[in-house]
């Protein structure tokens, strides 16, 4: 069916009949409003479904008049990319970043492995030696010697710290890239990650040795750093910046600003500036319909003087804000998007505050004991800390959830468009799964599968009976042999995706 045949079936789809009938064909939007019908207040179970398809049937009569000029107030704006063609990608250097972690089990410990994978591919490409290159980045996790090992997100700071570096060396690496895409939020919600105990600089050298293209680039990034920590983002952040730098300390939530900064600084100083985007799957957001759809929708009820539409829909008198009416039904981004977009569409792009999370907090030094105060909201302002991150919601196919994409604001008003159109393409060669295919290509490479660790499990455990006896392996034997748990062999290959 032609991408017109079915926004013309979808949007006609008027009625609370019609929407009720049309969910029960769409088994993810079905099943989770089952869900969520199980897990909101009782005395909203009863008649959830149905004010859901009443609700939902309003909103498309709402777009539908907006669009057809029968209304002033645009409840939701939308752009279509459903006619876009693989001709106007012809020849674009794709590169697509992902980070996986494994284990291996040894006893009581458990060494940490983690590598980022990179897949690049060249389109219209017929060579395939020439169309396709992966490259990994290995890092095991208990060579570090800073960050929070018992605090369960030290994982994640290191993989987003090592992803950061991961798309750098794709940036540095091909002077005619043209997109460079992330598996995942293009900046997480970082606040959560603050407080941990700074990185050494031993630490960023390990990061390094993989990452940067030779030794120069590496202690460029890290002398640039402490430049700028001393200058402008420690004195923010902490009344003890001397030391910082005397003792020259990497705090991880500002390294991974800085390599933020570096990224898209980089990539603005290209004659043409590559497109850089994150593609998020299953995403569990609901700002977007809480500060753009629903905000919209109550201002307009006001407006009609219909305050009570959703307290008279459900027997209620507390539905009365956009928060409210989320925390009570329990509506995500992609749910309720999931049943007003057609595929192909994408919305309006709103600015995702990540940032509104990070407070003053306490972190410890490196070979300290004593905690310091900490002002981590200095990581807002944009010429020190984080970039501004712009997302919208993309619709591949009815068999998924929307796609969540979010680029970077500085890189110019046309991210956006482009990063949906891409998204949308990449995605129709997965039609079953509806996911950029160079994604789940690069999540597979990334990954470290568990026949490989524990094939190395039982190599390690071998040398450390030998060790037992003779005591002839080293710290750095032992760290040669789990390095080779993580680098890429042949067998990796069965892990590419057969679409």
């Amino acid at each position: 069916m032609s991408s017109e045949a079915n926004k013309n079936s979808i949007s006609s789809n008027l009625s609370e009949q019609d929407v009720k009938e049309e969910l029960q064909r769409q088994p993810h939007l079905f099943m989770k409003l089952a869900e969520n019908a199980l897990t909101v207040a009782e005395s909203l179970r009863g008649n959830y479904f149905r004010n859901t398809a009443v609700f939902v049937a309003d909103l498309r009569k709402a777009i539908r008049a907006a669009a057809e000029g029968k209304r002033p107030d645009q409840i939701l704006r939308t752009e279509n990319v459903g006619d876009a063609d693989w001709s106007q990608l012809q020849g674009e250097v794709v590169t697509f970043v992902d980070g996986g972690v494994g284990q291996a089990k040894l006893s009581s410990q458990v060494p940490i492995l983690l590598r980022v994978g990179s897949y690049l591919v060249r389109t219209g490409e017929r060579n395939l030696a020439e169309r396709e290159q992966f490259g990994y980045y290995p890092v095991i996790l208990g060579d570090l010697e800073g960050g929070s090992k018992d605090r369960k997100d030290f994982i994640d700071i290191v993989r987003i710290t090592a992803e950061l570096l991961g798309g750098l060396a794709a940036l540095n690496r091909n002077a005619d890239l043209d997109v460079l895409m992330f598996h995942g939020p293009l900046v997480y919600l970082v606040g959560s990650y603050a407080g941990h105990t700074p990185f050494t600089e031993s630490d960023i050298d390990i990061f390094l040795h993989h990452y940067a293209s030779d030794p120069e680039k590496g202690k460029q990034i890290k002398e640039e750093f402490l430049r700028k920590a001393k200058l402008d983002i420690y004195p923010r952040m902490t009344n003890n910046s001397d030391e910082w730098i005397k003792n020259r300390v990497f705090e991880p939530l500002s390294f991974m600003a800085y390599l933020f900064r570096r990224l898209i600084g980089e990539a603005k100083s290209r004659k043409k500036a590559p497109l850089i985007a994150g593609a998020v799957e299953r995403g569990s957001l609901s700002k977007f319909i809480e500060k753009v759809l629903l905000e919209r929708v109550f201002r307009g009820l006001r407006a009609k003087g219909k305050h009570d539409y959703f307290n008279d829909m459900h027997g209620r008198t507390d539905l009365t804000s956009p928060k409210a009416l989320i925390d009570k039904l329990g509506y995500s981004d992609a749910l309720l998007l999931g049943m007003l977009l057609d595929p192909g569409q994408y919305t309006e792009p709103w600015t995702i505050d990540k940032y509104e999370s990070l407070h003053t907090g306490q972190l410890t030094l490196p070979g300290k004991s004593v905690q310091e105060a900490v002002d981590f909201t200095a990581l807002r302002s944009k010429d020190v800390g984080f970039p501004a991150v712009q997302g919208c919601y993309i619709h591949v196919s009815n068999t998924t959830e929307p796609l969540r994409i979010e680029v970077f604001e500085d890189m110019g008003e046309d991210q956006i468009a482009e990063a949906a159109r891409r998204v949308y393409l990449y995605s129709r060669l997965l039609p079953g799964y509806g996911f950029p295919v160079g994604l789940d290509i690069a999540d597979k490479y990334s990954h470290v599968p568990n026949w490989l660790t524990e094939a190395y499990g039982k190599l390690i455990r071998y040398h450390l009976g030998v060790s037992l006896q003779s005591g002839e392996i080293s710290d750095a034997e032992m760290r040669r042999i789990l390095v080779q748990a993580i680098y890429m062999t042949s067998r990796d290959w069965l892990f590419r995706p057969k679409s």
